[in-house]
């Protein structure tokens, strides 16, 4: 009787394409013949199709194998580990964990996010989002008050799936973007900050420019009408070598100072990378940090969920039927 072994390769691709994952991993180990078999980039590659993984275009995926042979090794130019992508799928349309829950403390226990604790900050999860044109995209909502209400966001891009020599010497495009609303009657404002920061660097809440840092902020005035939802959108590209993760803090509030949530709306963050045609294989040198200019951009951030309607002197401000 056969064993496995013995059948061809494309045989073995079929059988494993059956498998979950852990019995493919167990399989590898039996034979050096299976690992070979199981180890071959076409046999990820058409499970990342089937399963509608992205990829790389075919282009990119030409120009990095033409440059590997060009240098006459692959480890210094560096080639895909298809298995790897289909396991975390790392060029899928949001690395963020974008839903947002019903409540806040759930999602700093589930996506790690940290919201603010400023005094008086009451931003809450408004569901459906009020004042607003309706979204199709958008069931939940962050709503923020009078007073500077936000959320902090993580992606660890190396935990993603993306491996390290592809943002040091490629760096592809990272497109940060959230949809942001006023409500129709009151005026609010919107800011986000986006910074890529090495592995253990802290946010560095004053940074306002450089190629690593993104600010983008809006405002709206009162009798914004109709207030439609749209998409605010800030690219990274050419950043400097050794970058790991990428923290947004997105935060708002009303221009008016009435308590309840009337301020800025966000929802539906996403973290993109695109990808070149080509591959281009920089130096570490390249495109070196640029310096920074620093401005007053206060954070409370602490992982307790803030919950409750502002009182006393401030609760003095309550627009008539406000919410």
């Amino acid at each position: 009787m056969a064993l496995i072994e013995d059948y061809p390769d494309v045989v073995i691709h079929e059988v494993a394409k059956q498998l979950d994952y852990s019995t493919i991993r167990a399989m590898k180990l039996v034979s050096r013949r299976l690992h070979s078999a199981l180890s071959d980039p076409l046999l990820w590659i058409d499970l990342c199709e089937r399963d509608d993984r992205p990829l790389p275009s075919r282009a990119f995926r030409k120009s990095l194998a033409d440059q590997a042979r060009e240098d006459q090794n692959e480890k210094m130019v560096g080639q895909l580990d298809f298995e790897r992508v289909w396991v975390k799928n790392p060029f899928r349309a949001n690395l963020m964990r974008s839903p947002i829950l019903p409540q806040m403390a759930e999602m700093g226990r589930e996506y790690g996010w940290k919201f603010s604790d400023e005094p008086y900050a009451s931003m809450k999860v408004e569901e459906p989002p009020q004042g607003t044109v309706p979204h199709p995209d958008i069931v939940r909502c962050f709503a923020t008050s009078h007073q500077w209400g936000q959320r902090c966001a993580t992606v660890h891009l190396t935990k993603e799936g993306l491996p390290e020599w592809l943002l040091d010497h490629v760096r592809p495009r990272i497109v940060v973007s959230e949809l942001v609303a006023p409500r129709f009657d009151c005026a609010s404002e919107y800011h986000l900050h986006a910074q890529l920061l090495r592995a253990g660097e802290p946010f560095d809440t004053r940074a306002k420019t450089g190629n690593r840092v993104r600010v983008v902020e809006k405002e709206w005035p009162q009798w914004t009408n109709p207030a439609h939802w749209e998409r605010v959108e800030t690219i990274f590209e050419d950043y400097p070598a050794g970058m790991r993760t990428l923290t947004v803090i997105s935060r708002g509030k009303d221009r008016q100072f009435w308590a309840g949530n009337y301020g800025a709306k966000f929802a539906n963050l996403q973290v993109r990378i695109e990808m070149p045609d080509e591959a281009r294989w920089l130096a570490e040198s390249d495109f070196p940090e640029v310096t920074t200019e620093y401005d007053d951009f206060p954070t409370f951030i602490t992982n307790r969920e803030v919950t409750g309607r502002p009182g006393g002197f401030f609760g003095r401000f309550r627009r008539f039927g406000g919410n």
